[in-house]
């Protein structure tokens, strides 16, 4: 795909004001024929403002400036930007292609919930559940990992079936702003899905990943030290695939808020010094939108 010039839009389907991001339903036909026309999403991101260099000095590229106010020595304006570089693009776009009813749902705007899942409720309707989910939702990470898709992204690889895993940028980060630093771990293990799925045979893979991940931050990304980025775990993850989310530390980014995100070192100690099976018995508390399978399952096990 190399051009959106035949996507039909047909609504909005959420934007965030704070995150500077849209996200956007329509059509497009498919490549291989016309005459079908399915949905795609767009995810629509502002991009941050270049420093690198002084031919990225935002102030070159204001053509009019539309007053908002002024008081005493402060002066406000709206402001219209003319066409960037390629080198600073304005933009940042995800297209999802073919997107299915689960995508819509996902990048729609819903409400969010705190709610409670035990571990009960997990082994008798969650886990099926996921058991359930077929293997095509997670395609996409297989290909990454056997080298098929996206070698060229690929930051680290360690090939060990057990502790083994890859890193390479989330595809939220613009590649190049280090104070939004977003990078993806994801493990080389098949079996293990979620953070409910860990216990202490895990624990080498977990400090693999902690600690390698911690040695090769400074080394990819001058500038970034080892204590300057967090690692967490999403639950419920966005796909069921053991991975390990790395942000700098002062990025704004969803998902790492209290109800969603834990950190890393946190889910090591839990395992290592309080219980082994600790993630298979604690009842997890989280926020959740509210057409999320998880939460009418749990919602309706009440």
């Amino acid at each position: 795909m190399h051009s959106l010039s035949d996507f039909t839009f047909t609504r909005v389907l959420n934007e965030d004001p704070v995150l500077k991001t849209i996200s956007v339903l329509g059509t497009l036909p498919s490549p291989t024929d016309p005459g079908l026309v399915q949905p795609a999403i767009l995810l629509i991101e502002k991009t941050h403002f270049a420093t690198q260099s002084s031919e990225s000095d935002v102030t070159h590229r204001i053509s009019d400036l539309l007053p908002t106010g002024s008081n005493d020595i402060y002066f406000w304006w709206n402001a219209i930007l003319v066409a960037g570089q390629a080198h600073d693009p304005d933009l940042k776009m995800t297209v999802i292609y073919p997107a299915t009813e689960a995508h819509v749902s996902k990048y729609s705007r819903q409400e969010r919930r705190m709610i409670t899942e035990t571990a009960e409720v997990y082994r008798t309707l969650i886990l099926p559940w996921i058991e359930a989910q077929p293997k095509s939702r997670v395609q996409w990470v297989y290909n990454i990992l056997s080298g098929l898709k996206e070698t060229e992204n690929v930051l680290f690889r360690d090939e060990d079936p057990d502790t083994g895993f890859i890193v390479l940028p989330d595809s939220k980060w613009d590649k190049r702003t280090l104070s939004s630093l977003y990078l993806l771990a994801i493990s080389q293990k098949s079996d293990v899905r979620s953070l409910r799925d860990l216990t202490t045979v895990h624990l080498p893979m977990l400090k693999n990943i902690r600690d390698k991940v911690l040695a090769m931050i400074p080394q990819r990304f001058p500038g970034v030290a080892s204590d300057e980025v967090r690692m967490f775990v999403h639950y419920h993850p966005s796909y069921y695939h053991f991975h390990v989310h790395i942000t700098y530390v002062t990025a704004h980014v969803s998902g790492s808020t209290v109800g969603q995100s834990h950190l890393l070192d946190t889910i090591i100690d839990n395992i290592e010094n309080i219980d082994p099976d600790y993630y298979s018995k604690a009842s997890l508390r989280f926020a959740l939108g509210v057409s999320h399978p998880v939460y009418e399952m749990i919602t309706g096990s009440n």
